[in-house]
């Protein structure tokens, strides 16, 4: 065990140890602060520059993927008015927002509730490891930061990887849900798609899920472990993704407004469009954050409603407003971070590292 990591918490439970990493009876709040004196390893200040070289990696590449379409966002922008711009940014706020909550949800349905401050510092900056091509650098960026906030690596990757799951299977089910209802004949036509969504809703029960997340480990090649969620954390999860991507609805539906689109199904097609694209765009690996695939989904999927210039000015504008909403949050959980350590040092002044915090 890293000497920095707290003895005896559910939160660093090992089943190499005979103990389950994971069960709702071990449920604890991450928030007050225990500090543990321990000398600061070797191994330790390792892990730390990489984790400053991972986040300049980040960083760097969502500079570079803004540069790349720099142009493109100027024409673009220049064509909305300043409500459009607002309600975009508030729009994409609030689902980023409501993504944090789902995976705050999902850390309670493994058996932790974080603190909102924690939650968010946690989540926020681990954020911007998607726009590092490979998928998973999100998963591994916030299991690194719960450390600081008294969450085992693991603990906090399982959550990550049941959220990032929940997150998907709802991406696709909104998507055929709201694809159906904006075609007029979608529900006769495409009838058998309803399988799909009964699929995916029992994908998402704790039973299920649980299981899924344990082979997604085995390929991730970490630990067996055994893995229990409850049934209230795991709906909220759900229900905070949904309004995620209700909230990306809204946000592509008056920004297509703004390009001329006018359409009684408007919004639960742009919605529909918008979460399948995120999918198709993650499960791509190799793009940083889903640049291209994202947008050749959105051009398939929106012709019914816009012509091909408006599905490209959402997919550049849209783009340019998550990338402002990551960078603003990340800021704000960076302080909350800062203000964190600040408070355990306070706390500690022989120069500890806590336990089991998170801010108050």
């Amino acid at each position: 065990m890293d000497a920095r990591q707290p003895t005896g918490s559910a939160a660093d439970a090992d089943p190499a140890d005979g103990q389950p990493a994971n069960t709702p009876e071990t449920d604890q709040t991450i928030g007050a602060e225990v500090p543990v004196v321990a000398p600061r390893s070797r191994r330790a200040r390792i892990l730390n520059a990489v984790k400053w070289a991972a986040a300049a990696v980040a960083v760097v590449l969502l500079v570079v993927g803004v540069a790349r379409q720099w142009d493109e966002i100027v024409v673009d922008f220049a064509r909305l008015d300043a409500r459009t711009v607002t309600l975009g940014v508030v729009l994409t706020l609030v689902a980023l927002i409501a993504n944090m909550l789902s995976w705050r949800a999902m850390m309670a349905a493994t058996g932790f509730r974080v603190r909102p401050a924690a939650a968010s510092s946690i989540f926020f900056v681990g954020q911007l490891g998607k726009y590092i091509p490979g998928g998973v650098w999100s998963i591994a960026a916030q299991a690194e930061l719960g450390r600081a906030h008294g969450l085992a690596r693991t603990g906090s990757a399982v959550a990550s990887l049941a959220s990032m799951l929940v997150s998907m299977v709802t991406a696709a089910l909104v998507g055929i849900v709201a694809l159906l209802l904006g075609s007029p004949d979608g529900l006769q036509t495409f009838w058998w798609l309803a399988v799909v969504v009964v699929i995916g809703l029992v994908a998402l029960t704790p039973p299920v899920l649980g299981r899924l997340i344990a082979v997604a480990m085995r390929v991730l090649r970490r630990p067996p472990q055994e893995i229990t969620l409850t049934w209230t954390g795991t709906v909220m999860s759900i229900v905070w993704s949904v309004v995620m991507w209700l909230a990306y609805g809204a946000q592509a539906t008056f920004v297509l407004q703004a390009f001329g689109a006018d359409s009684a199904v408007l919004f639960p097609v742009a919605t529909g469009a918008y979460a399948v694209a995120w999918l198709v765009g993650f499960l791509v690996v190799i793009a940083p954050a889903g640049l291209g695939p994202r947008e050749a989904v959105l051009l398939l999927l929106l012709g019914s409603v816009t012509d091909p210039t408006g599905a490209l000015a959402l997919a550049v504008i849209s783009r340019a407003f998550m990338t402002l909403g990551d960078v603003v949050l990340a800021g704000l959980g960076a302080a909350l971070a800062i203000r964190h350590r600040r408070h355990t040092a306070a706390a500690d002044p022989v120069g500890s590292v806590p336990g089991s915090p998170g801010t108050p």
